[in-house]
């Protein structure tokens, strides 16, 4: 059985994939009351992108680009594929949003709750939960972004707040704009079979 030394946190962080075979995966758009399919949209980049060395992702959130995040609000990442000793810049572009998967990511530790950006990696250390044993739990979808002039950008990830397991929820489409700000739109496409509201709403428990 491990000990607790002094000063040392330990943390778990379980990932739930949540399976294509699971059907087309959703959003919840708060002004239509309805969730929507996500694949088939685009990702309109506004602005370049500077990720710094050894890092492969830089943060979004309420409209801000960031270094690290405030895990009890929604966020977004932008990510690459390849670890440079030099910066990094992705450019202005219109990414094709060519499949989407879903992660819960859930937090076993002692201590408080630290969601953290270190080298380019999310870690999360201590907390469990409010005290009756249950641990924090985080959403995310991963969008595979696909550019021919960037093959090196892979992902926008987008992940909702950090909470207890009956409150954790994936972003919404407005918290996905609302981290996003200035510097990205999600399109959706002109195709009624993409943009009809879906009554089923997203499952959690796959």
């Amino acid at each position: 059985m491990l000990g607790k030394p002094a000063g040392l946190i330990a943390f778990l962080v379980l990932y739930q994939w949540v399976l294509s075979g699971c059907g087309p995966m959703t959003i919840r758009d708060v002004e239509k009351q309805a969730y929507i399919p996500i694949q088939g949209w685009t990702l309109e980049l506004h602005e370049d992108i500077d990720i710094p060395p050894r890092r492969t992702r830089m943060f979004f959130q309420g409209g801000r680009l960031v270094y690290g995040i405030n895990e009890r609000e929604p966020h977004c990442q932008l990510r690459v594929r390849d670890i440079s000793e030099q910066s990094q810049s992705v450019r202005a572009d219109t990414f094709a949003i060519e499949g989407v998967y879903g992660t819960l990511d859930q937090i076993v530790s002692h201590d408080r709750i630290l969601l953290a950006s270190v080298g380019g990696t999310i870690i999360a250390g201590g907390g469990n939960g409010n005290g009756n044993g249950e641990s924090p739990q985080m959403y995310l979808y991963f969008m595979t972004l696909k550019s021919e002039k960037q093959p090196n950008v892979t992902y926008l990830v987008c992940g909702g707040a950090l909470e207890d397991p009956p409150l954790a929820e994936y972003p919404t489409l407005q918290e996905v704009r609302a981290a996003l700000g200035n510097y990205g739109t999600l399109i959706l496409p002109d195709r009624a079979d993409l943009t009809r509201a879906s009554q089923r709403p997203l499952k959690k428990d796959i």
